[in-house]
């Protein structure tokens, strides 16, 4: 009578074995003198079998991605013992888990010389200064999910620091991260380049800048107040995250990266005034994905359409809002739609549709960025003209963060439609699926049109927009409210 008893009892006990020790995850990264060479130490609770270094990207050099530069991997028990490591490829290892682990392992700072799709700001490189890498081929962490805190410290070398978005602990160069993807997902800089924390659209930033950009910082974060103000406005309230860390370093690309609470930008001049239009809009892209991209998060990857490109219109119309666009560079930006999409369909012969192009984005980027931008303006349009200017894309994103810009809720074209409809009363269905459902360059000349402005396109490169003499008051005022440009 007593044998069912023992075997619960027995299965209690094994339960509680494996049950969740309720401790912080610890990492140590050691960075040698040279800042060739890191090594990590760490104990991690394991739920599951799996230990996983994300974002590995194969590449011809490196079959694995940034995991074949990791060495020396280990992994034991907390009482020493060693545990079996399966190494299934890409970054993906096979452990005993459920159990917390410790793990040991060394990574070769080399990354900088190779290329990568996404390009290094997205991945690590090397300056003068230091050393800047995202936690993501630094950190190989529990694959199912990852249970309770975790604290990260550094060792450097002598005169260094880490600058990163994380909250700091009570001990020196201790940071904590409540989550994965904070861990994984974000930008860090270790070295001696100077960084100031200011406060923007009522977010924690830190701006770390090389050294030849430091006499332009002001400039910088002028710009950055201004465009964190515009979305927060835009948006109706702050982004998930409270604190920022931006990272700005010279590289030809001229390109960044943004992450969960930061992001990386190479800048390809000294940051001067005159191109700032163009470092400016990569800038206050990244900045606009802490809304549209980090807290307001796309169902599928058939809408980064939205996530891309909607962002980008919505970096423009703020830029020329904010003054730090001028008419004939906004005129360019709306001229560089309509010839991108020529150049992707025309002379790059490209065949999907704009939702199918995210499958290989960084070939189809005219259709992801341009494709989207265009679904941004026709919507913009679409809506003030239904409303007789009361209803805006605005409006419509406003909208759209109160109900999904929280974590764990994901939007989809339909709720893009349904939001749409509820507020002007318009179906934008058709119009969206005209963009970004076909394999076929939409026709702009209307929608310029409906904005003041004359589509005159020559060959496969030659575009331009004038003002149009048969522009209706109508049309230059919708202009100048999308824009706050003098029409």
């Amino acid at each position: 009578m007593f044998k069912p008893l023992c075997i619960a009892a027995a299965m209690l006990a094994a339960q509680s074995a494996f049950a969740f020790d309720n401790q912080a995850n610890h990492y140590r990264l050691s960075i040698d003198k040279d800042a060739k060479r890191a090594h990590v130490e760490a104990d991690v609770w394991v739920e599951g079998r799996e230990l996983v270094l994300f974002n590995c990207m194969p590449i011809p050099q490196l079959k694995n991605g940034q995991a074949d530069l990791i060495e020396k991997l280990a992994v034991h028990d907390m009482a020493g013992g060693s545990v079996a490591l399966t190494d299934k490829g890409e970054g993906e290892y096979e452990v005993d888990g459920d159990r917390r682990l410790r793990l040991s392992y060394d990574i070769r700072l080399e990354h900088d010389k190779y290329q990568w799709p996404g390009g290094n700001e997205e991945v690590s490189y090397h300056t003068d200064e230091g050393l800047m890498s995202v936690g993501y081929p630094l950190f190989i962490v529990p694959g199912v999910k990852m249970l309770g805190q975790t604290e990260v410290s550094f060792d450097l070398p002598t005169g260094w620091k880490a600058n990163t978005p994380w909250r700091s602990a009570a001990k020196p160069a201790t940071f904590v991260v409540d989550s994965r993807r904070e861990l994984v997902n974000n930008a860090l800089f270790f070295g001696t380049a100077r960084a100031e924390t200011f406060k923007a659209g009522g977010v924690e930033m830190t701006l770390v800048m090389g050294k030849q950009y430091w006499k332009r910082r002001d400039a910088f974060i002028s710009m950055i107040d201004k465009q964190m103000n515009s979305y927060q406005k835009l948006y109706g309230r702050g982004p998930v995250a409270d604190r920022f860390l931006i990272v700005i370093n010279q590289g030809d690309s001229g390109d960044g990266g943004a992450f969960a609470g930061s992001f990386s930008q190479y800048l390809k001049d000294d940051g001067s005034e005159v191109s700032r239009p163009i470092w400016g809009k990569v800038m206050a892209h990244e900045l606009a994905h802490f809304w549209d991209g980090h807290s307001l998060v796309p169902k599928h990857e058939s809408e980064e359409w939205f996530k891309e490109g909607v962002n980008d219109y919505v970096t423009v119309v703020t830029m020329a809002r904010n003054k730090l666009m001028d008419r004939s560079m906004l005129i360019q930006q709306l001229e560089n739609l309509a010839r991108g999409q020529n150049v992707a369909r025309n002379v790059q012969g490209l065949t999907v549709t704009v939702r199918e192009a995210v499958k290989d984005k960084h070939r189809n980027w005219l259709l992801v960025y341009g494709g989207g931008t265009i679904a941004g303006l026709a919507m913009d349009v679409e809506l003030r003209k239904a409303s007789q200017g009361k209803v805006s894309l605005d409006t419509l994103l406003n909208a759209m963060y109160k109900e999904f810009g929280h974590q764990g809720k994901t939007y989809e074209q339909a709720d893009i439609v349904r939001i749409g409809k509820a507020i002007s009363g318009v179906d934008l269905d058709p119009l969206l699926n005209n963009i970004v459902a076909t394999s076929k360059a939409p026709d702009l000349g209307p929608l310029f049109k409906d904005i003041g402005l004359r589509l005159e396109q020559f060959g496969m490169l030659e575009t331009y927009l004038l003002r149009d003499p048969t522009a209706t008051p109508e049309q230059k005022a919708r202009f100048t409210a999308i824009f706050g440009v003098s029409y």
